[in-house]
């Protein structure tokens, strides 16, 4: 007789804020052989976390109004602190989602949407999840070519601001420092995502480069 496969004992809750993305990602998910239930937002989330109590949650980290998949994460752990993650987002890594890189632990897992290839990929990482076996494979928030991967925390929180509409003088307040010391900060960040200052409106340009990045979540 043969063994059931262990994978149908295993319950996966894959939420996601855009309904096809949502229902991709759970049937690449449910063709694997996990039970899968769906949240849109943290609040369904938490309902259906009482309700399946799953073995795993691949969450995206921007869920629309309400808590983001970081909050909703924070918020399970009181309760499951065992529960596998897998964040699965176009964000480069979580300075983008204003946490610390630190925010992603070791035996979580970190997907960008865009660096995945096929839902083979995202079933490899609900597997290393599972069975404390994440590597760099399954952490592509540490992968050096991932975009804007060259600046730094304080770089990537001045072209928020700058992405904001925040005025020079604005960012100066907010970060206590000089008009002149944001200027600075600023050619370098130009240069850094391949923008010359000198030429065109840099400003607009890194914008549109950051809101391009959010628009994809």
């Amino acid at each position: 007789m043969a063994k059931p496969d262990p994978k149908t004992y295993r319950h996966v809750l894959v939420v996601e804020n855009e309904p096809l993305m949502r229902d991709l990602f759970a049937k690449a998910v449910e063709s694997a052989g996990f039970v899968v239930t769906t949240a849109a937002n943290a609040a369904d989330a938490k309902r259906a976390m009482k309700s399946v109590d799953p073995d795993c949650v691949v969450v995206d980290i921007e869920l629309g109004p309400g808590p983001n998949g970081f909050e909703l994460v924070e918020s399970l752990k009181p309760t499951t602190p065992s529960i596998g993650i897998v964040y699965l987002t176009n964000l480069p890594d979580p300075r983008f989602g204003n946490k610390d890189p630190k925010q992603v632990k070791n035996n979580q897992a970190y997907l960008r949407k865009g660096a995945i290839q096929t839902g083979q990929e995202l079933v490899d990482a609900i597997e290393a999840v599972l069975k404390d076996k994440v590597t760099k494979e399954f952490r592509h928030d540490l992968a050096s070519n991932r975009p804007f991967a060259a600046l730094s925390k304080r770089q990537v929180e001045t072209l928020q601001m700058l992405s904001e509409g925040k005025t020079n003088q604005q960012i100066a307040s907010i970060r206590g420092t000089t008009v002149r010391a944001v200027e600075s900060m600023l050619t370098r960040i130009f240069e850094l995502i391949g923008i010359d200052p000198k030429t065109g409106n840099p400003r607009v340009e890194a914008a549109a480069k950051y809101f391009l990045l959010r628009e994809q979540d």
